[in-house]
């Protein structure tokens, strides 16, 4: 019995066992699904988080950190919540996350700071709140990357030199060796090359000694250089010869001992642009005449067939202009997309120098590839003087662009007021319709330009003409939501229950015809209250009411 008794006990001890090991491991599992709820909530609110700073959204990020968030927490690759507001540029975030001590140095995995990133991106304002508060301008990523290099190599002339007022050194070079300067050669970023040479860059992979020799006139360097290696035209990064420099600092000096030396007058590297073009550009008299005198080519274009014509006219350098049209320039020269210089004086408001053009014959209804005249061209830049002269010289008001806007619906289409009076004071046609049958008041209303529709309608522009789809200046108001506009076109005589043709589509499936997807098309009746945004039906609706009242 004893041995039955003690038999049954070892039993019993052994299924209590047992029992407790059940419940300690389901507690176990317990706890271990708890913390992985624990740990996916915790994860879903840092995504959240880093969200609402890409997004710029301040408030709710504010909440996660007031839920317990962590502020330092990042992404997959790194980017915490400073990081992504720097790339997109929201300010308040930045500076809130900063006022949060969140760990200003952080880089991601690529070794980037934000201030890296901000720089990147050029967003200026950002980059200027972190180095305020700290931020170190000269921290490299992992290749070596500084903010300097990345503004640099993106073309941020702002960013780079707010980074080199303070403290930026353009001299640390990425581990293959480039600099800043380097880069922006590599790239062609001509204002933040001529930034960094300013600074007095000394990087190892820079300017060839004999371009800064160039740019800084100094005719005994050059000499010297050109002593040991007689080659005038060695190129630098971007494909420029010394001259080319020259050209662009307007040093004269060193200019001409290149020249005398056997530098190519006519060099041109794979864009096309010779020492003339710069020259005409930058306008120095004394460089472009010394270039014609060395033989420079008059006729020569660049890839987008500009003539040093085009970039004297296009900067509104009108003695340039004089002296390379008196040496036989094509005064009807056209690049890819047909602009003669005239079409770029005007682009420019260069009155001085249309008015030289036009006395050399320049055509005064020259017309581009889109045939767009110099005409449409000022009217579309707003530039009234400009416009003045061209009818006045006998420029076609009504000329036709190839959609068929003529200056006036340009000038209605970007709200600028005088040009378009004057348009209409020298012959435009008010009436004129464009290749869709739109007038000058269908595109103003469209835009929203009240005052160029009332001035329009008080011209005598009917507010009931119709264009290709029966669309009047009410229908394309209402569709635009330009409420002041709709309402002041109804009380101008516009018809509120006038019917436009809309055009819809519907995608089927057709086994039959053997076509799925197939396009039906159908033309429905619809007039202003349909195309009416919310808050225009009830502005067309008192209309059309009054109208069945009258």
């Amino acid at each position: 019995m004893a041995q039955a008794a003690k038999q049954l006990k070892k039993i019993k001890d052994i299924e209590a066992q047992a029992l407790q090991e059940q419940k300690e491991k389901e507690e176990s599992n317990r706890k271990r699904r708890n913390r992985s709820r624990d740990r996916k909530k915790k994860a879903d609110a840092a995504t959240s988080f880093l969200r609402a700073a890409r997004s710029g959204n301040l408030d709710k990020a504010l909440d996660h950190l007031r839920n317990g968030v962590d502020i330092n927490t990042c992404n997959q690759n790194g980017l915490n919540a400073l990081h992504l507001a720097s790339k997109e540029g929201h300010v308040k975030m930045v500076v809130e996350l900063l006022h949060k001590e969140i760990v200003l140095e952080t880089t991601t995995k690529k070794g980037n700071t934000a201030l890296h990133i901000a720089a990147l991106a050029g967003q200026q304002d950002v980059v200027r709140e972190l180095v305020n508060y700290g931020a170190n301008v000269n921290a490299q990523s992992q290749k070596g990357f500084t903010p300097l290099y990345m503004a640099a190599q993106e073309n941020h002339l702002e960013v780079v030199k707010f980074l080199l007022e303070n403290g930026a050194n353009q001299n640390v070079a990425t581990e293959d060796g480039f600099t800043p300067l380097a880069v922006a050669l590599q790239q062609g970023h001509e204002n933040v090359v001529a930034h960094l040479i300013n600074y007095g860059t000394k990087g190892k992979v820079r300017l060839p000694a004999l371009h800064i020799a160039a740019r800084n006139d100094d005719t005994r360097t050059a000499a010297v250089l050109l002593q040991n290696d007689p080659n005038a035209d060695v190129l630098s990064k971007t494909g420029f010869t010394p001259l080319h420099i020259a050209a662009h600092y307007e040093n004269l000096s060193v200019a001409q001992l290149l020249l005398n030396r056997g530098a190519s007058v006519n060099f041109t590297p794979q864009n096309g642009i010779t020492p003339l073009h710069i020259a005409s550009r930058r306008g120095n008299i004394i460089m472009v005449r010394l270039l014609l005198d060395r033989g420079a080519q008059i006729e020569t274009r660049t890839k987008d067939e500009l003539t040093p014509l085009h970039c004297a006219a296009r900067n509104g350098h009108v003695r340039i202009a004089e002296i390379l049209l008196d040496h036989g320039a094509p005064i009807q020269a056209k690049t890819k997309n047909g602009l003669s210089p005239i079409h770029m004086a005007a682009q420019g408001d260069h009155l001085d120098c249309v008015r030289l053009l036009l006395q050399y014959s320049a055509e005064i209804d020259d017309i581009t590839l889109d045939h767009l005249t110099p005409l449409h061209v000022a009217a579309h830049c707003g530039h009234h003087r400009v416009a003045k002269l061209l009818v006045e010289k006998g420029a076609k008001p009504n000329s036709r662009a190839l959609n068929g806007f003529t200056p006036l619906h340009i000038a209605c289409k970007k709200n600028h007021i005088r040009v378009m009076e004057l348009l209409l004071k020298t012959g435009a046609s008010i009436d004129a319709v464009t290749e869709s049958g739109l007038t000058p008041l269908h595109v103003a209303a469209f835009m929203g330009h009240l005052p160029i529709v009332k001035t329009l309608l008080q011209r005598g522009a009917s507010p009931n003409v119709s264009n290709v789809k029966v669309e009047t200046p009410l229908h394309m108001a209402a569709r635009a939501g330009h409420t002041d506009v709709a309402k002041y076109l109804l009380q101008n005589k516009a018809k509120a229950n006038a019917k436009a043709k809309v055009s819809t589509e519907n995608l089927y499936d057709s086994p039959a015809a053997g076509l799925p997807g197939a396009v039906q098309q159908q033309e429905q009746g619809w007039g202003p209250i349909g195309m009416a945004s919310k808050g225009l039906v009830h502005v067309c609706l008192n209309s059309f009411s009054a109208s069945l009242a009258g």
